[in-house]
């Protein structure tokens, strides 16, 4: 029973190391004890900091404001470029060009900076360049010739719109002159003249009733001659049927040869082996050779007859059968015709009155198409006209690429105030004064552990 009580478990308290705690007394021991280590470190970092204030040169902005040029597309002015592929291809292209250039023509290069940017809402393009006063003629020297690259590439594409519009200008200018030459007017009222002429021709040629005639006959001809070729269809359906016919008893004659032979080369092959039993002389010998040869040419003629039956009459059957069924669907399609061509004899009137009117509206449509040709022209010119000062105002509104106003420099300084470099320095001396306490404090420790356990190992 001992063995089965459960054994009590009591919770493991923890003793915590007094050694690796840390109190704010403790801090304020060691800020103490290495106070002027921290007042020197922490005054040091900020009368550097002050020097470094004093010292440090002023930056002002040098800015640019690009203008990007304009065409006009449709009936909007657009811009050439969006302002993003501008961007794009001054930090990429242009900007680092213009650079290479400017070092190369000097000795001692120079680390410049550009920055763009887009404002929003608008399609300039803004170059700003942080610089001193000393510089500053070189930064604007770099902006003017990044505008200058940029009005260049522009100016390239400006001339590829113009070009396009010039040869659309001209077209046009050669289309007008096309219009207000009186030939133009005569060709287009000849055309019709000849147009209605046509259609005059043509109705009294279906109101004659000579030629209406005509077409009549040749319907009816039309009709008997399908009607003949629908009785030669027939005749030739019935001359099919007696071939056909003719293979069926041919096939029933070969049958019974093929019964016939067949039973002489049964009551051959009978006698073959009663005559095999008792060959003893030349004379059954040459008997026998006789009924294997007469087998053999009954089997061959049994061969042919039977190829004869099933596969020479059964092809010209099959042959046969087609025609039959080629004939049939063309005297079904034969008959089809001659309903149409008698349809058509019958709608044959009805059309010719149908063609009549039609013909009719083509006259009047023509000779009232005459008459307004002269205003259709007048039109059409006041049109490409029109046309033409559009294409004009296009080609004078196009706006080139330009900079706003010449690099203007900042009227205030933009560097970092000297009063908040000042407080950065006093609060970075205050954070490296206090890692320089906690330093020294870590190292007297360290050197001191290491005493003590020199002395214990010596002892």
């Amino acid at each position: 029973m001992k063995e089965n009580q459960p054994v009590p478990v009591y919770p493991v308290q923890y003793i915590p190391n007094t050694e690796d705690e840390i109190s704010l007394v403790d801090i304020w021991l060691t800020f103490r004890k290495h106070r002027q280590l921290f007042f020197k470190v922490a005054l040091s970092v900020t009368v550097l900091g002050m020097i470094a204030a004093l010292l440090m040169p002023k930056s002002y902005d040098l800015r640019t404001s690009i203008e990007i040029g304009t065409a006009v597309r449709g009936d909007n002015p657009t811009p050439i470029e969006a302002p993003e592929t501008v961007k794009a291809k001054l930090e990429n292209s242009l900007i680092p060009m213009v650079i290479h250039q400017l070092n190369k023509e000097t000795e001692d290069p120079i680390e410049y900076k550009i920055s763009t940017t887009i404002p929003k809402k608008s399609t300039l393009i803004v170059l700003t360049s942080k610089t001193k006063t000393d510089a500053t003629e070189d930064y604007k020297k770099l902006h003017n010739q990044v505008v200058t690259a940029l009005t260049r590439d522009h100016s390239r594409i400006i001339n590829v719109l113009k070009k396009n519009l010039q040869t659309e200008l001209a077209l046009a200018r050669i289309l007008l002159d096309e219009l207000i030459d009186p030939a133009t007017l005569a060709a287009l009222v000849k055309e019709q003249e000849k147009a209605l002429e046509e259609a005059k021709a043509d109705l009294d040629a279906l109101s004659n009733p000579d030629i209406f005639g005509v077409q009549t006959k040749e319907a009816e001809n039309k009709i008997q001659a399908e009607k003949n070729k629908l009785a030669s269809l027939k005749g030739q359906a019935v001359i099919l049927n007696e071939k056909l016919n003719k293979i069926g008893t041919n096939q029933n004659l070969i049958k019974e040869q093929i019964q016939e032979l067949e039973a002489q080369i049964k009551e051959s092959i009978a006698l073959q082996r009663n005559a095999a039993q008792g060959v003893n002389t030349e004379t059954q010998a040459m008997a026998q050779l006789m009924i294997d040869s007469e087998i053999q040419q009954n089997r061959k003629w049994l061969a042919q007859l039977k190829e004869r039956l099933f596969i020479t009459l059964e092809n010209d059957k099959a042959a046969i059968l087609k025609s039959l069924e080629d004939n049939r669907r063309a005297q079904e399609l034969q008959k089809e015709r001659i309903v149409q061509a008698e349809a058509g004899l019958k709608e044959l009137a009805g059309s010719n009155l149908l063609e009549q009117a039609k013909l009719k509206a083509i006259i009047a449509e023509s000779e009232a198409n005459i008459a307004k040709l002269a205003n259709d022209q007048k039109r059409s010119i006041a049109t490409q006209q029109e046309t033409i000062g559009e294409l004009q105002g296009k080609l004078d509104n196009f706006v080139e690429t330009r900079a706003v106003v010449e690099p203007l420099l900042s009227t205030k300084p933009t560097s970092t105030p000297k009063r908040v470099i000042l407080l950065i320095t006093i609060f970075l001396g205050i954070i490296l004064g206090i890692m320089a306490v906690f330093f020294a404090e870590l190292r007297e420790k360290v050197r001191k552990s290491i005493l003590e356990n020199g002395g214990s190992n010596a002892a």
